[in-house]
């Protein structure tokens, strides 16, 4: 196979899984204009694909305030999955359970939530001892493989919002009120099982 045709195939190949999970989950697009799949089409249809870019403005963001089992979503301008394009697990001090392509499911330091433009901290209205055991569940992710499009039910790939997804549902908590295949950061912020403790951008 030449370079040409790997070059075709590959976004070919992309737009028919695409293709495959809309029509697989036409009655929850129609019906639901708050699904990841529906936001995805209106946000590629207005020019918005991508996670998004801008630049933080200054301000005093208070990581002091949380506590293990917080999520915290950041985000940027144009993304194409909602206010928010990445979430991540407090685990206390000063550490957060993340996923990204070239880590894959890992434990980063908590600073670098300072350069998002768009901020939200979401507190999980259940017990401390049910947050123990998130943290658990959620640690025993740590070196799992990355994919972006990680769908909820699934035990081989892991993206930033479904390692939380997955970590309060094994407690009996489900953190997407949508039920969607895949869940998007934006689907915490709009649980009914959490409030939001603090939240900046626009």
């Amino acid at each position: 196979m030449n370079d040409k045709s790997r070059i075709i195939i590959f976004p070919v190949l992309v737009l028919l899984l695409l293709l495959l999970v809309i029509l697989q989950n036409w009655q929850m697009l129609t019906n639901n204009k708050n699904s990841v799949v529906y936001t995805y089409l209106r946000s590629f249809a207005s020019g918005e694909i991508g996670s998004g870019y801008g630049s933080a403005t200054a301000g005093d963001i208070p990581f002091s305030i949380l506590e293990p089992g917080d999520i915290l979503l950041g985000g940027w301008p144009n993304c194409a999955y909602g206010k928010y394009s990445h979430a991540g697990l407090y685990l206390g001090e000063g550490e957060v359970l993340e996923a990204y392509v070239d880590y894959g499911v890992c434990i980063q330091p908590l600073g670098h939530y300072e350069n998002y433009t768009e901020l939200c901290f979401i507190r999980a209205n259940v017990s401390n001892e049910l947050k123990t055991k998130v943290i658990a569940a959620a640690r025993s992710y740590a070196g799992e493989t990355f994919y972006p499009v990680a769908f909820k039910q699934n035990d081989r790939f892991y993206n930033c919002s479904n390692i939380i997804w997955k970590a309060y549902q094994e407690q009996g908590i489900n953190l997407d009120i949508n039920n969607d295949i895949w869940i998007a950061p934006e689907s915490f912020r709009n649980s009914p099982y959490v409030s939001v403790i603090f939240e900046k951008g626009m």
